[in-house]
């Protein structure tokens, strides 16, 4: 059976999460518990056995040499999120898109929960509705904005024909 991991590990893991500031004191939904739940699937950082504590800490580490990348990286006009992930005007104009898409192809599910099925189906990438774009890159920003087209254009050409 495995083991869970010490009180000494999870400060670890909070400690270096603070450092990406991922945590929210007294959050549970917070960035760091996205990235503990899509690295493990698990909601809590003390369930985590042994193994898990390594994937989540090099997760977190990964990201962490990322976001020092980026802070190189400071003459862009655009600021690149964490793990050179989606700009704000890549989120900005897919949730555009999503509204778009949403006047024309009304649905019984928000517009959030259509987003994330879009992302798992076009994608393969699992996201929660509170924070989609977390564990997009530049690149899937880009392809995703170019699918949302696709959805609108064939949504609003749908509707017309009706």
């Amino acid at each position: 059976m495995a083991y869970r991991i010490t009180k000494r590990q999870i400060q670890n893991l909070y400690a270096i999460a603070a450092k990406l500031s991922l945590v929210e004191s007294g959050n549970k939904n917070d960035d760091f518990h996205s990235v503990v739940y899509s690295v493990t699937g698990k909601s809590s950082v003390s369930e985590l056995n042994g193994a898990e504590y390594y994937k989540v800490r090099n997760r977190l580490i990964q990201m962490q040499g990322a976001e020092d990348k980026n802070i190189k990286k400071k003459n862009k006009k655009e600021s690149v999120a964490k793990v050179e992930g989606m700009t704000q005007g890549q989120c900005s104009k897919v949730w555009y898109l999503m509204y778009e898409f949403e006047k024309a192809s009304p649905s019984h599910a928000t517009v959030g929960e259509r987003l994330k099925g879009i992302i798992k189906r076009q994608l393969n990438i699992d996201v929660n509705t509170e924070n989609p774009f977390v564990w997009l890159t530049h690149k899937d920003g880009n392809k995703l904005i170019e699918i949302l087209k696709k959805y609108v254009a064939s949504a609003e050409y749908r509707a017309v024909k009706k």
